[in-house]
């Protein structure tokens, strides 16, 4: 970790020096490295006074006090590229102490140390309770104190650690306990004025150097007759835990922060982990915090915040994970969240980044050992989003967003081959929503395939949805709905194009919610964007009340045009059709059927007519009451100019009385006119009766007759 954000830590004692020089001399009983005879008389010199070391000062302006240690017969001084070390102690006793001074002047501390204790913390016992003495040689411990100061920062210290070798377990551990403080005075020693001051602790356990940590031989024979075994799964090879615990004593601040290190055998690799946890509160009761998880490849981390009283709070995390499946398939997922709430509004955010990787050849191992490894490619990255947010005052507004983009390798350049993205909002003082929603497809080179689309909008009286699907060639489909109080309503239409021609479709149906039910069908066909050719329908129906219709029609370029109505209702039936085609032929036809209550036909009318493109036209009608009252009426003319009519009726009496008749007449078109009309009527119950007969001309002839008769005619 690095810690020289609130104070310079020196490197502990036992890391190995840059350059490490032992002065020895005839009391020292030869130990320690042979140098130069002048080498030796600059740092120790026997039967003299002690050896005293000078620094040369950084600047001439601020000129260091120089750095003295005296020594009684042995003096060792380190040098690193950052600071000088003098220690000394009895030979052989593993007891020294001494100071270190950086090369700056910056910071100096003194520190006392005792190494190679063997055996265990306890009398009769080793550290593991395994019954061996204090004298066993499977432990040995160092421990010792520092007491330190930092004149760049203000800061001072105090610190006892033990470092003991577990040969057993095969694992080296050290602990730590630190005290700091940053005042405004540093030689104002007990009266200075403490700004912050926070406790730290360390731990630390990783394996001692040529053994494995799993290792548990008692003897260094048993070690050699023994391989080592290998790590278990889950088995912590090597930890580091620190701890840091403090006081802002200005601003009444105080903090927890956490970091934990690790090194775990997870199958057949080992697998660097790590946790770091901060958590501060200011005095008027604000706190915020973090925390990054690592594990291999993949990392997590969080930042979080709380004024007093809630009255704004955030929060933030970040993950990168590395996936694998039981079948061999990875992918890499990157996401960051971010939220916020001020009292007056709140918002959540999250981007997502997700990579799916294929193996090159039909490699399909698991093991995370092979992640991302050469023979990895990228198939698809997918990157995704999404916004929520609300407001508390006002229209107590609140938004949503969702988007996401599909990108994948081509010609080895990432390219988007699909696009989404969806909105909406809503108004809650109001009850008011609409939102938006878009899905795009595109090709290898850019193009667009297909745009889906969506609209919509709620405002608890009326609402409406609209989908639609556009593509580059022309074709499209679509639906739309909607809804008032009980009243509803939808619609259906599909678009195909082939090059310059196409058609389309439409399917509508509508409910207004008082039983009346409509769906109405129309489509066109067209060439080069002319319409060649087009039909509709209509179907309804009012529900309950026995009424239903069916409307037909359509045409096309040529000329040709139709239109066909049915209705019915509990009293009536009714049909109607008309139509024209190319060739100048035209109809109508119409037919009504009335009803009475009880279901029974009263009355009958029908009514036909055309024309031809020749001239010819011809009308036709007839009614008929329940066989009690018939009428009928024909009429025709031609291009030569021929005319004609033929008309009858007849009608039949409750007493059994009645009549028919029938007129005729026609005209050449030469100026020749004639006609003839009869008639027959008799009495009561069909008895006696007479007939009439009539027949003229143009030319002056008129032929009439009549006589008496038996009674109704049999034809």
């Amino acid at each position: 970790y690095n810690s020289t954000k609130y104070y310079h830590q020196p490197p502990h004692p036992t890391m190995p020096p840059t350059l490490r020089l032992r002065a020895t001399g005839a009391a020292s009983g030869g130990g320690g490295s042979q140098v130069e005879t002048s080498e030796l008389q600059r740092f120790s010199r026997p039967n003299r006074a002690p050896a005293v070391l000078r620094l040369k000062p950084v600047t001439q302006e601020a000129q260091l006090e120089a750095f003295r240690y005296s020594s009684g017969t042995t003096a060792i001084v380190t040098e690193t590229d950052d600071f000088v070390e003098v220690s000394d102690g009895p030979p052989g006793s593993g007891l020294c102490q001494g100071e270190r001074r950086s090369h700056d002047g910056v910071w100096t501390e003194r520190f006392i140390q005792q190494t190679g204790v063997r055996g265990g913390a306890g009398a009769g016992k080793g550290a593991k309770g395994n019954g061996k003495g204090k004298g066993s040689s499977a432990q040995s411990r160092d421990f010792g104190q520092r007491m330190g100061r930092n004149s760049q920062l203000g800061q001072r210290w105090k610190e006892s650690w033990q470092k003991s070798d577990d040969k057993e377990a095969g694992s080296q551990n050290l602990q730590v306990e630190r005290h700091v403080q940053e005042v405004d005075d540093l030689d104002a020693a007990d009266d200075a004025e403490v700004l912050q001051e926070w406790e730290e602790t360390e731990v630390w356990m990783e394996p001692l150097q040529g053994q494995s940590a799993s290792s548990s031989s008692s003897s260094s024979s048993a070690a050699a007759a023994t391989p080592p075994s290998a790590p278990a799964n889950g088995q912590v090879l090597m930890s580091r835990t620190w701890t840091q615990t403090g006081r802002d004593r200005r601003s009444g601040r105080t903090w927890k922060r956490t970091l934990t290190r690790r090194q775990v055998q997870r199958e057949d690799e080992v697998v660097e982990e790590s946790d770091e946890e901060l958590e501060e509160t200011e005095v008027n009761g604000d706190t915020r915090g973090s925390t990054r998880k690592r594990v291999g490849r993949s990392l997590e981390t969080s930042e979080w915040g709380n004024e007093r009283g809630g009255a704004n709070k955030w929060r933030s995390s970040y993950s990168l994970q590395t996936l694998v499946n039981s079948s061999g398939e990875v992918c890499t997922r990157e996401c960051i969240r971010k939220w916020y709430n001020n009292g007056e509004e709140e918002q959540n955010e999250e981007w997502e980044t997700l990579d799916e990787y294929e193996r090159a050849g039909n490699s399909r191992s698991a093991s995370s050992a092979n992640l991302l490894a050469s023979d990895m490619k990228l198939r698809r990255r997918i990157k995704s989003g999404r916004k929520d947010g609300r407001q508390f005052v006002g229209e107590e507004t609140e938004w949503h967003e969702r988007w996401e983009n599909q990108e994948v390798p081509i010609n080895g350049e990432l390219k988007v081959r699909r696009k989404k993205l969806e909105k909406w909002w809503r108004e809650n003082a109001k009850n008011n929503a609409w939102g938006e929603h878009s899905v795009a497809e595109i090709d290898r080179n850019g193009g667009m395939e297909s745009l889906e689309q969506r609209k919509w909008y709620d405002n608890g009286t009326e609402r409406q949805d609209e989908k639609w699907t556009e593509r580059p060639d022309g074709s499209a489909d679509g639906t739309k709905e909607g809804a008032r109080g009980s009243e509803r309503w939808g619609e259906k239409w599909i678009r195909t194009s082939t090059g310059e021609a196409g058609q389309q479709t439409v399917e509508k149906w509508h409910d207004d919610g008082l039983g009346k039910k409509v769906e109405h069908k129309e489509g066109k066909r067209w060439v080069e964007n002319k319409d060649v050719e087009w039909h509709h329908q209509e179907i309804g129906e009012v529900v309950g009340q026995g009424e239903t219709w069916t409307v037909n029609g359509g045409g096309n370029i040529s000329g040709d045009v139709w239109y066909e109505a049915w209705k019915e209702k509990q009293d009536e039936k009714s049909c109607l059709k008309t139509g024209r085609n190319a060739q100048g032929d035209t109809w109508r036809e119409n037919w009504v059927e009335e009803y009475d209550t009880s279901g029974i036909r009263v009355r009958q009318q029908a009514e036909k007519e055309g024309s031809n493109a020749r001239g010819d036209a011809w009308y036709e009608t007839w009614i008929e009451e329940q066989e009690q009252k018939k009428r009928a009426l024909k009429r025709g003319s031609n291009a030569a100019g021929e005319e004609w009519t033929e008309e009858w009726g007849e009608e039949a009496r409750p007493d059994g009385s009645g009549y028919k008749w029938t007129s005729k007449w026609a005209d050449d078109g030469l100026g020749n006119r004639w006609g003839d009309n009869w008639g027959d009527e008799w009495g009561s119950g069909g008895d006696g009766g007479k007939r009439w007969v009539e027949k003229w001309n143009n030319k002056g002839q008129n032929e009439k007759h009549n006589h008496d008769t038996s009674g109704r005619p049999e034809h």
